[in-house]
């Protein structure tokens, strides 16, 4: 499947340059049916035709920013659904997963104070093997502000678009065997964060950790 999704993504490339690379990742942020290194690794071995560094690196910057600008009007979809979709959907799931939408509150007030908000966004923004989909998801949930989403959603995947597009440049045409091995690494990511989310979960609704806490302090 993936060597029929890179033939099909190099020949679009091919045939409609940039916009074909715009339209794959603004659509990757929303439905993630194509993996994500692939599209910024096929766009810098079939974009950059240059044997210079500088000339490769002034390109796949270019490539990076309009790739970031797609990226994160993309992301709104998933971000603006968890915004206004999140609370009614775990307060109607209180009872399954136990956490309460105060404490969503309490954790937002925390995780948004001073610079951390901003900080930790731009971090997971910018590493390539962290799904885009679910940042912005966790996003829309906590509700970070949309002025400070949208400047560190752009900030964060521009070093990651552009490591991506020169990685592609100078692996040329072995860039989609790397390409597979980090979207494993990616897709492996996906499935420990969201375990991580349900065992929290879990542990919060049997009050485990307040046991744990609870011995530990006692």
């Amino acid at each position: 499947m993936f060597q029929h999704i890179t033939q099909w993504l190099l020949e679009s490339i091919r045939s409609h340059g940039i916009a074909a690379v715009l339209v794959g990742v603004a659509i990757e942020t929303i439905i993630v049916p194509i993996p994500s290194p692939l599209i910024l690794m096929a766009a810098g071995f079939i974009l950059i035709q240059t044997t210079s560094f500088i000339s490769a690196l002034i390109t796949a910057t270019g490539i990076a920013i309009l790739a970031s600008l797609a990226q994160t009007l993309g992301s709104y979809f998933l971000y603006g659904l968890a915004y206004f979709g999140g609370k009614p959907l775990l307060q109607k799931s209180e009872k399954w997963h136990g956490v309460s939408w105060k404490e969503i509150e309490m954790f937002q007030k925390k995780f948004g104070k001073g610079r951390r908000e901003e900080i930790m966004l731009f971090i997971l923004r910018a590493l390539p093997i962290i799904p885009l989909s679910i940042v912005s998801g966790v996003a829309g949930i906590i509700k970070i502000r949309l002025r400070r989403y949208t400047l560190f959603t752009l900030l964060g995947t521009i070093p990651r678009n552009l490591f991506l597009a020169m990685l592609g440049w100078e692996l040329q045409e072995l860039y989609y065997k790397y390409a597979q091995k980090i979207d494993s690494l990616e897709t492996i990511m996906s499935i420990f964060l969201l375990l991580m989310i349900f065992a929290y979960l879990l542990l919060h609704k049997y009050k485990i950790l307040w046991k744990i806490r609870k011995k530990i302090l006692s």
